[in-house]
């Protein structure tokens, strides 16, 4: 019943987000990524442009701007609200609450991590591009792929969890307060940092850590996010 229930959370976030949203999302994404990559080749000077524009796109546009924007939009479009949820058809006929609210949560979480891990390819292809143009295969300067993986994986999984708990919590506002919280709090590298996914992700993706956590802790504290977002999500969602 429980994995049945999943499985109707997922579709009712596929029916509800519709075939044309996905798509306007990715070209969204990728019209912003040429607009920035256009900005950097422009205002750069050529000697540190690989290096730069990389920072910029991916860790700047892709993770630092895209991500949290696609969740918060996703999270506005699905409507995770304990109104939509109790009232939602499967739930009213026996569906599982809690594995229904985790499968209409999964489903955004993995469009978007899997948008920005498109896009961060192309923003590593295009760092070198602007750096060598003849060059054909992209090659991350400070961003590892493993990295950026972890970082799509984690981070779309980390915004998803955290603003569905924050709508629960704070309704709208809760859900604003918990953006403009992370963009300002995990810009960071001080203890206030390490509750917000935008500190551990930068870190991730070559950029400054937090207190001088190593790559890997930075990783586990932001599966750590991801979980501890989705308990309390769950927690006041009732049985």
């Amino acid at each position: 019943m429980t994995q049945l229930s999943f499985l109707h959370g997922w579709h009712s976030a596929r029916l509800r987000l519709g075939s044309w949203w996905p798509a306007f999302a990715l070209l969204g994404a990728l019209s912003l990524l040429f607009a920035a990559a256009m900005v950097e080749g422009q205002s750069i000077a050529a000697a540190e442009v690989a290096r730069a524009a990389e920072a910029a796109l991916v860790q700047g546009v892709t993770f630092g701007l895209l991500l949290p924007l696609l969740c918060f939009a996703l999270d506005i479009r699905l409507d995770n609200s304990l109104a939509a949820l109790l009232g939602a058809l499967w739930v009213r006929h026996g569906a599982e609450r809690r594995a229904f609210a985790l499968g209409r949560l999964a489903l955004p979480a993995a469009l978007s991590g899997g948008i920005v891990l498109a896009t961060g390819s192309l923003a590593l292809a295009l760092s070198s591009a602007l750096s060598d143009p003849a060059l054909q295969l992209p090659v991350g300067l400070g961003t590892s792929w493993l990295g950026m993986l972890l970082a799509a994986l984690l981070g779309a999984a980390s915004y998803v969890a955290g603003l569905s708990w924050a709508q629960l919590a704070g309704g709208a506002w809760g859900r604003a307060l918990f953006l403009l919280a992370d963009w300002l709090l995990g810009a960071g590298a001080g203890p206030a940092a390490l509750p917000w996914p935008r500190a551990h992700l930068r870190h991730l993706l070559g950029g400054e850590g937090v207190l001088g956590l190593s790559p890997a802790l930075s990783a586990l504290w932001l599966a750590l996010i991801a979980l501890g977002y989705l308990y309390f999500y769950l927690r006041r969602v009732p049985h």
